[in-house]
């Protein structure tokens, strides 16, 4: 009798195992910032669970997501622009969501600088050589008619290191994600440019995911798919719940948190989609201008057609 409930019991345990491991679905982001609020806010406010989901957030920087991803440690890369990049360098990964249509940066210094073009021969800080941060203040650099190689760019290493340096004069801007900009701006330092200046659209936060999971685990995809719409929808809907998370979690005030809101509303995208062109030109560009390694076929490497299932209500 003992051996048999020994055995029923750890049948159970086994069963109650598979099915906690087949709702989870581990999510890697590259640091606490506002680019991923989506993210932060489909685990705060249910939605996860709302589709039989146990998340996993993992911060996880640099080129390890991307390994991890490819190793199946991960399900999904967050950092869409990170995931597509390693693409063009072999990495059998597609696109599958983009939720922001441009990154939320803003090019922030100290008092005495007026415009991006009095960077020359001065210290911009960005948390990695070769990240995304580094990329767009480049382009926003040459948008403007400077020269971004006359440009000393410093890595910091965090977003706490980036508005150190730029606090105690280490460097003479930074590029900052809310609600670091707005909070440096209150303090006197000048925005001097912003990603959405750039003509282009091009993805930042969303969803990256390995050829074979996207050929075996076709409906789990779509059911984090549907969360991430859902994220979205309800960050439109419910302002002052996402206000006062915002607040909460970056501790700032609600005049700051509403402001970072705004910002991040205003490059979410509408169906999670970005035109191939569009990302096209702005790979391209990044290509050309040597700001990347290796071009970028973006048709290739993106897949939405799970994405457009779920828009269909399939």
């Amino acid at each position: 009798m003992f051996t048999l409930v020994g055995a029923l019991l750890a049948a159970l345990l086994t069963v109650a195992a598979q099915a906690q491991e087949s709702r989870r679905v581990r999510l890697a982001y590259s640091a606490f910032s506002i680019s991923f609020l989506n993210v932060f806010v489909a685990r705060a406010a249910g939605l996860f669970k709302k589709h039989g989901l146990e998340p996993e957030l993992i911060q996880m920087a640099g080129p390890l997501p991307v390994a991890a991803l490819a190793a199946g440690e991960i399900d999904y890369l967050t950092g869409y622009t990170t995931g597509i990049v390693a693409t063009g360098q072999g990495a059998p990964l597609k696109g599958i969501m983009i939720a922001l249509r441009k990154p939320p940066f803003y090019v922030i210094a100290e008092p005495s600088v007026q415009r991006l073009n009095d960077l020359a021969g001065k210290r911009v800080g960005v948390d990695r050589i070769g990240s995304l941060q580094h990329l767009v203040v480049r382009l926003l650099l040459r948008n403007k008619g400077a020269d971004p190689e006359k440009v000393i760019f410093t890595q910091t290493g965090s977003v706490s290191n980036t508005v150190t340096s730029l606090g105690q004069g280490a460097v003479s801007a930074a590029v900052l994600s809310g609600p670091h900009n707005v909070i440096m701006a209150q303090k006197g330092f000048r925005q001097v440019g912003a990603a959405d200046e750039l003509p282009m659209q091009f993805p930042t936060s969303g969803l990256v995911v390995s050829e074979s999971k996207l050929k075996s685990d076709a409906n789990r995809i779509k059911s984090v798919i549907r969360v991430m719409l859902d994220a979205s929808a309800f960050c439109r809907k419910e302002k002052t719940w996402v206000v006062n998370f915002i607040r909460d979690k970056w501790k700032i005030d609600q005049k700051t948190a509403e402001t970072v809101y705004e910002q991040w509303l205003s490059i979410l995208t509408a169906d999670g989609k970005i035109g191939i062109k569009d990302m096209q030109e702005y790979f391209d560009l990044a290509y050309a201008q040597k700001q990347i390694t290796a071009p970028i076929n973006v048709a290739a490497v993106t897949d939405f057609s799970l994405i457009d299932q779920v828009l269909a209500g399939k």
